[in-house]
């Protein structure tokens, strides 16, 4: 019986180290830019690697297409076509390296028989803890999970927390978050009299102002936090097997 629980064990051990491979190549695969326009095409976001706005392009007499009132949702769509053109990409690149084979094959292994071993250069996360004392226990981790389990409410994530940064004037602000852009706004009054030029310059610095604000916007404690603890708990159990049995 002991032979079946370890052999099971460390299927789940291969597949977890696995499938944490794959999502660090993916990773490594998303595009290193990408651009998108909003639906008269005088607005163009630029994104960098990280999925972040990076520049943004006005066309000259973009006020004969987009009225002064719907700049700022014109900005939020590019940026929307951007994150669209983006995510094509990415998803091309990893079909063309059989990404969703390896995936798949990651799951007939684990439905397979047999001994399955370690494979080499495992992350540090699948591996025991340097200090044997510092794995809980399974039964204290179990308890620790069912309460935070049953606690519905406490699992709803927050809310992402986003940054804000203004242009000079004050007039145009634009919000963003890890994810990406989350709004901009403007004086209408303001932006009615802008060129294509002193509006690309307003959204630089109004970016550069977000990005800065974000990169010194610690990050927002929650449930989350907790349940990523338990997870490193119970992952360091996995990775050896024999304390599962001994528990």
């Amino acid at each position: 019986m002991n032979d079946e629980i370890m052999r099971e064990l460390a299927q789940i051990q291969h597949y977890a180290a696995g499938l944490q491979g794959l999502l660090a190549t993916a990773q490594a695969q998303a595009p290193s830019s990408s651009e998108g326009a909003d639906r008269t095409g005088t607005i163009r976001v630029f994104l960098g690697p990280d999925g972040l706005p990076t520049s943004f392009r006005v066309e000259p007499g973009w006020n004969r297409k987009i009225s002064a009132e719907h700049v700022g949702d014109a900005i939020v769509e590019a940026f929307q076509a951007a994150m669209g053109e983006r995510l094509a990409a990415w998803t091309t690149t990893l079909d063309d390296q059989g990404w969703q084979a390896q995936a798949d094959q990651l799951r007939l292994d684990l439905d397979g028989s047999g001994p399955v071993s370690m494979p080499a250069g495992i992350s540090p996360a699948f591996r025991s803890p340097a200090d044997p004392m510092a794995a809980r226990s399974i039964d204290h981790v179990a308890e620790e999970m069912i309460k935070a389990f049953d606690d519905v409410a406490g699992l709803t994530p927050p809310a992402p927390t986003g940054a804000t940064g203004a242009n000079r004037s004050g007039k145009l602000a634009l919000t963003l978050s890890k994810a990406g852009l989350v709004s901009c706004i403007a004086d209408v009054e303001w932006v009615s009299t802008q060129t294509s030029a002193t509006l690309m310059n307003a959204l630089g610095e109004a970016l550069a102002a977000a990005r800065t604000a974000l990169e010194s916007t610690p990050g927002q404690p929650g449930p989350s936090g907790n349940l990523d603890r338990l997870l490193a708990d119970a992952l360091a159990l996995l990775s050896d097997p024999q304390r599962v049995l001994d528990s």
